[in-house]
């Protein structure tokens, strides 16, 4: 499998499965790599958002002020641009409390898109919804506001934190209406995906059960529960 091929694969499957599965190569606390709960997908329909991190910071309830360092959108294109795809922008909004503005509606989406992009994390604002969606770019945040006020983009490629999750350049982010995970740098993709398949066949096993047997019977239940957690005992 290339690794094109495994990022796809990763774009069809649930971020509580892709949990699931990191969580069985135990390579960290099993609460790390997660945004806290005033992250998730606002447009759910279009699916699971991957790719690899770009990241910048915002500030907009304030006009700028003379000597302000300020990011020129070209700088931003082109930083994304020649980032690695698909990559997904995480903005963090430095403002106190933030989403007071707004960095990403349909223009700006528009443009992210021809550059590679495939959707946007943030912890401020966003917008345009309906209009987002149609494009196909995909967007994680705490909620919508109506207005862009000064936004304006102030650091790029640094680290940033969002939703409690400190994400580094490069970071490969999973994402949907459940949250915002990132899937550890020296996990194989195609070994993620490989073992991610053989943990949904096992654990179908007890759905499958649950669903059609005529008599329930819960001694083999556990049984079936000790099968499954058997089977899906990932090794590096």
């Amino acid at each position: 499998m290339t690794h094109d091929e495994a990022l796809a694969e990763l774009a069809k499957i649930r971020t509580p499965i892709v949990y699931d599965a990191v969580e069985k190569f135990d390579l960290r606390p099993r609460t790390e790599g997660l945004m806290d709960t005033s992250i998730r997908s606002v447009l759910p329909s279009l699916g699971p958002l991957v790719g690899y991190a770009v990241t910048g910071k915002v500030v907009g309830e304030l006009p700028p002020v003379e000597g302000e360092r300020i990011v020129e959108w070209k700088e931003m294109w082109e930083y994304v641009q020649s980032a690695p795809g698909p990559t997904v922008m995480v903005a963090q909004d430095m403002d106190q409390p933030p989403a007071q503005s707004c960095s990403w509606g349909d223009v700006a989406a528009s443009i992210f898109l021809r550059l590679g992009a495939v959707g946007a994390i943030t912890n401020g604002g966003v917008r345009d919804l309906p209009e987002v969606e149609q494009l196909g770019f995909k967007l994680c945040a705490p909620s919508s506001v109506v207005g862009h006020a000064h936004i304006r983009w102030i650091e790029i490629n640094t680290p940033v934190k969002v939703g409690g999750l400190v994400v580094y350049p490069g970071d490969l982010i999973h994402a949907d209406e459940h949250g915002v995970m990132t899937i550890p740098r020296e996990l194989p993709l195609d070994q993620l995906v490989s073992f991610i398949h053989e943990f949904l066949a096992s654990e179908k096993t007890v759905v499958d059960y649950c669903q059609t047997t005529e008599k329930f019977d819960i001694d083999h239940v556990v049984q079936l529960m000790k099968e499954h957690g058997e089977r899906t005992q990932a090794h590096m």
